[in-house]
């Protein structure tokens, strides 16, 4: 088969797999799709979440969505505090595009880098993690471990394009769009909310994210109104408590 025919296959898949996910009523369901379309890629973890700030969940560990993870690694995860310290969250706050886990590890801290090393007991050996944004609320997380991830462009792409749409439908099963999204900040005001919280000028954020301070200005005061929020240091701390960014 040649390389047209490879990626006929694939386009045909991938179309007929969004339709079986958007098919699905129930997230076990929405698992057994999901799971049977990545697993055809060498991707055998999978788990897909929600960004949220681990200090105002009850229990952050709800906030992934659906996963395969043992339960053996998740109670390792939750009991040691590690959804705090995860270094996959962390290096998303920093790009908020796809990448793999070994970045991941490369730009992590010593406890990171530890939460990593022992992941591998639970069989996670690499991966990739892709960002999903609804256009408000909380950014969306997809993180598929594989131990060799096909670097096919094509490949990837048509990944992306069914974990978007397997993202989507967790929101519609999960009814996130009718309630939980209402009053929610949009991915730039997260993003720029993220960099003032960790004490950056407007000229910096601009720098960062290739825009212009005006327009840094204007979302701040978006943000503004939508907490009630006086001042850019009670916006920070309001956003933080509402669950919106990490503090």
């Amino acid at each position: 088969m040649n390389k047209v025919d490879i990626y006929l296959e694939l386009a045909i898949n991938t179309l007929q797999t969004i339709d079986r996910v958007e098919a699905t009523a129930t997230l076990e369901e929405l698992l057994e799709v999901f799971s049977e379309f990545v697993e055809q890629y060498g991707f055998t973890s999978i788990a897909l979440s929600q960004l949220s700030n681990p200090h105002i969940a009850q229990d952050p560990a709800n906030q992934i969505f659906i996963t395969n993870w043992s339960p053996e690694w998740r109670a390792h995860w939750w009991e040691n505090g590690y959804y705090e310290h995860d270094p996959i969250v962390h290096y998303l706050l920093k790009t908020q595009k796809p990448f793999s886990w070994d970045v991941a590890y490369r730009h992590a801290s010593k406890l990171g880098k530890k939460i990593l090393d022992e992941s591998t007991k639970f069989g996670f050996t690499n991966g990739i993690t892709l960002p999903i944004s609804t256009g408000v609320g909380p950014l969306g997380i997809v993180s598929l471990g594989a131990e060799e991830i096909p670097f096919d462009p094509k490949v990837l792409a048509m990944i992306q394009t069914v974990s978007i749409n397997t993202y989507m439908h967790v929101v519609k099963l999960k009814n996130l769009e009718l309630d939980y999204l209402v009053g929610r900040l949009t991915k730039r005001e997260t993003e720029i909310m993220h960099l003032v919280s960790q004490g950056k000028t407007n000229w910096e954020i601009a720098q960062i994210l290739d825009i212009g301070e005006e327009t840094i200005k204007t979302n701040l005061k978006n943000v503004s109104q939508k907490l009630n929020t006086v001042n850019r240091a009670h916006s920070v701390s309001e956003a933080i408590r509402k669950g919106l960014i990490i503090g």
